[in-house]
């Protein structure tokens, strides 16, 4: 089904519940010619959440630092356990529902995460950098043709913030001399490291001690041959420490 308007669902994110409901009870007179609907409320401990089974739509409200619950989740759901199509609007970056899981990776590149599979539970992606998580119908993560079940769209991460220089995923570790760029392992710190080290503050600082250091070697100064010695192993190996 091609979206009949061209609400961004993102718009949602970060309002507060009574501004949410009157954006989805508009948006179901629209899509749907009747604002007659009941949205649907649940609440919980540490959450809530407010449903458009009509409108394919439904969204978590979490509490924010002044206690008031606003938007941190829109979820868009294809047809299905007893939701329309969502069709409010364009799918964000371009998505289309008729596309299946190989499509999703080919358009978006390769995901900052995976989730699911086994027996019984569906797998998923996220791309963290664009805000969304996809979940798919089926299990079976070599099922190219996996259809999509719904889309999660969330505020966007920072990708200076926390993840891999090289791949994009959640980084453990951060480079150990200049302390900036981040990596999910020492694979990709190392695949970097010809490009980082020609702009890495901390290995270029003890690049330049070491060069004058060895100016200073030629005069035969016992304690500049000893610093000298200290230092190359530094720039001889990747330095990495743990982001923890």
């Amino acid at each position: 089904m091609a979206p009949v308007g061209d609400f961004e669902a993102s718009e949602l994110l970060g309002l507060e519940q009574d501004a949410c409901r009157a954006v989805l009870v508009d948006l179901s007179k629209d899509v749907c010619g009747s604002s007659r609907e009941e949205l649907e409320f649940k609440s919980f401990s540490d959450c809530a959440y407010l449903t458009s089974k009509a409108l394919g739509i439904q969204v978590r409200l979490m509490a924010a630092d002044l206690g008031r619950a606003c938007v941190d989740v829109v979820f868009l759901y294809n047809e299905g356990d007893g939701f329309s199509q969502y069709s409010a609007g364009p799918l964000p970056e371009g998505l289309q529902w008729t596309q299946h899981s190989k499509d999703v990776v080919l358009m978006l590149g390769e995901p900052s995460d995976k989730y699911g599979g086994g027996r019984f539970r569906a797998v998923g992606i996220s791309y963290e950098t664009l805000g969304l998580d996809i979940q798919f119908r089926e299990s079976n993560w070599n099922d190219e043709k996996n259809p999509m079940a719904f889309i999660s769209i969330f505020p966007r991460l920072d990708p200076s913030h926390g993840l891999c220089e090289m791949c994009g995923k959640r980084a453990s570790f951060r480079c150990g001399l200049c302390k900036e760029r981040c990596y999910c392992s020492s694979k990709c710190q190392k695949a970097d490291w010809t490009k980082h080290q020609t702009d890495c503050p901390g290995f270029l600082e003890k690049k330049a001690t070491l060069a004058a250091l060895r100016c200073q070697d030629e005069l035969m100064l016992p304690r500049c041959q000893q610093l000298s010695q200290k230092l190359l192993p530094v720039l001889s190996e990747v330095v990495l420490d743990s982001m923890d």
